[in-house]
């Protein structure tokens, strides 16, 4: 509970009668003021940095864009290529290449037959595989070197 400064009964301070007052001046505090000026110089960094990350942001698009650029243009020209790859190696234009250089086409085909065992020795040494799709001795077949080889000495009547 408060109670007043001056109660009645009591009896007033006495102060001397030739003696005044000092009265001093107190500087003002100030908290105010500097909270203010912090709080905006917070606030400036804030924005600051926000100012940086949105740059850093842009800067990264601009690189994605050049890329994505990049790719198109690098798939375009793949395109391109690809196209003039499958006309170069169209039959119809190796045809009138051949003619154009005076070949022309064979009368009759003939079949050579392949010793299977030289077969079998060629596909281990060169890692090759026939493609084909049968299984018969000669037959263009794709098998592993050591298959070849076996059904090269089964064909052959000699035990592996």
């Amino acid at each position: 509970m408060a109670l007043p400064l001056l109660q009645p009964g009591l009896p007033k301070r006495a102060t001397p009668a030739g003696a005044a007052r000092q009265l001093t001046v107190v500087p003002a505090r100030r908290r105010v003021a500097w909270f203010a000026v912090t709080l905006a110089v917070l606030v400036s960094a804030v924005m600051m940095a926000a100012v940086g990350l949105h740059t850093r942001i842009a800067e990264r698009q601009l690189e994605i864009d050049e890329l994505e650029r990049g790719v198109r243009s690098a798939q375009e020209e793949f395109d391109v290529l690809r196209s003039q790859r499958a006309e170069l190696r169209s039959p119809t234009r190796i045809s009138a290449g051949a003619l154009e250089l005076g070949m022309v086409v064979g009368a009759e085909s003939e079949f050579v037959a392949v010793d299977p065992m030289t077969l079998a020795i060629t596909i281990a040494r060169t890692g090759q595989m026939p493609v084909g799709d049968q299984i018969v001795v000669g037959s263009d077949q794709q098998l592993e070197p050591l298959d070849q080889f076996r059904l090269v000495k089964e064909v052959s009547a000699e035990a592996p």
